[in-house]
C-alpha cells in the first residue's frame, strides 16, 4: 500500500524526529499538523506545517487535499506530574483529541497510529489508581477499539520514557511547561542546584522507569508505516520497551558522572498515582515484526547524545 502519512503534533519532541528522520530517508517533507501549544519552531524546516488544532473541522479539508491514509498521532500532554495539579487541562484535552478521532473517522483514513503510554501500568498490570494522563490514554485506547475496523484499522504503541538528543546538537527536546527528568537534572547540576528525587519511603524504593532514545522511537514509528501490511488485524496494541529498567537515582548518578559534577540530592514522597516499577512483559514484540534493532539500548550512551544539545540551548 502506499502511504500518504500526517502527524499530529509534528512540532514536538517525538513528532520533529520523526518528521526529520522521514525528511533523511525520502527527501520529502510530510505533512504535519500542530496547534504550538507544546511544539517548537525550530522544528519547522522538517516538515510542511499546518498550524492548527487537532480538533479544528479544516483539519479534514487538509486530509482530503493532501489524500492522507495513515496518521500517526502524537500530539497530546504529556506529563503525569502535571495532569494530576491540572485535571481541567488534561480533561479538556482528551475531549479534543476525541473530537479530532470522530472527525477523521469522516474521512478516507484507513490506519490510524494512537501513541500511548507504559504509565498504564504497576508491576505488569494495569495500574488501579491512574493519573489523569494515563487514565485518558487508556480511555482514548478503548475508544478506538470501538472504531476500528478492516477500513479504520488501529495500531496503539504504548511508548516508554522517552530521552536523548541528536548527538551532532542539531534537534532535541525543549519544553518550558514541564518538568522533564534529563533535562531538569542537567540544569540543577549546572547550576549545582538540588535535585529532587521522587522516593517511595513506605517500600524504601526509587521508581524505575524503562527508557528509550528520541530517534528510535521515531524510526520504530516510521518502520510501523513502511510495514502496515504486516498488520492484518483491525486493533493492536505493543508494548515498546528497551532492554532494562533504571530508577531515576540511577538516570542522575549517570548524567553527573557523565558532567563530572557532583549532585545535590533532595528525596520526596512519590504521589501514589505515578508507578513505582512498570516491568511490562509483551508477547507482541513489535521491533521483531517491523525488523528493528535499537540503536541506543545503553542509558549512559542515551544521556550522552544530550550534552551538545543541552548546551546550546541552556
Amino acid at each position: 500500500m502506499k502511504f500518504n502519512l500526517l502527524i499530529t503534533g509534528g512540532l514536538g519532541y517525538i513528532g520533529s524526529f520523526t518528521a526529520k528522520n522521514y525528511l533523511k530517508k525520502t527527501r520529502k517533507k510530510l505533512t504535519v499538523v500542530d496547534n504550538l501549544s507544546r511544539g517548537n519552531l525550530f522544528a519547522k524546516k522538517y516538515s510542511s506545517n499546518n498550524i492548527l488544532d487537532i480538533s479544528n473541522n479544516n483539519l479534514k479539508k487538509i486530509i482530503e487535499k493532501k489524500k492522507i491514509n495513515t496518521i500517526i498521532h502524537l500530539a497530546s500532554f504529556t506529563c503525569v506530574r502535571e495532569s494530576i495539579r491540572k485535571k481541567n487541562k488534561y480533561l479538556k484535552n482528551f475531549k479534543s483529541q476525541i473530537k479530532f478521532i470522530k472527525n477523521i473517522k469522516k474521512t478516507n483514513v484507513k490506519y490510524f497510529i494512537f501513541s500511548s503510554s507504559l504509565s498504564v501500568f504497576e508491576k505488569n498490570k494495569f495500574k488501579k489508581n491512574l493519573s489523569p494522563y494515563s487514565m485518558y490514554k487508556l480511555k482514548i485506547e478503548k475508544y478506538l477499539e470501538t472504531l476500528s475496523s478492516k477500513n479504520f484499522k488501529v495500531i496503539i504503541l504504548r511508548y516508554p520514557n522517552i530521552i536523548g538528543s541528536d548527538p551532532q546538537g542539531e534537534l532535541g527536546e525543549k519544553n518550558e511547561f514541564i518538568s522533564r527528568i534529563v533535562p531538569i537534572f542537567y540544569k540543577n547540576l549546572l547550576k549545582m542546584k538540588k535535585n529532587i528525587l521522587y522516593y517511595d519511603y513506605n517500600k524504601k524504593i526509587y521508581p524505575y522507569r524503562n527508557y528509550m532514545h528520541v530517534n528510535d522511537i521515531a524510526n520504530i514509528n516510521l518502520k510501523v508505516v513502511e510495514n502496515l501490511d504486516k498488520f492484518k488485524n483491525n486493533y493492536q496494541i505493543f508494548n515498546i520497551k528497551n532492554k532494562k529498567e533504571y530508577s531515576n537515582f540511577e538516570v542522575l548518578d549517570s548524567l553527573s558522572k557523565i558532567m563530572k559534577k557532583k549532585p545535590l540530592i533532595d528525596l520526596k514522597q512519590i504521589n501514589n498515582k505515578e508507578s513505582i516499577n512498570q516491568v511490562i512483559n509483551s508477547k507482541n514484540d513489535i521491533l521483531r515484526i517491523i525488523k528493528y534493532s535499537l540503536k541506543y539500548k545503553d542509558l549512559k550512551k542515551i544521556l550522552q547524545t544530550n550534552l551538545k544539545w543541552f548546551k546550546k540551548i541552556y
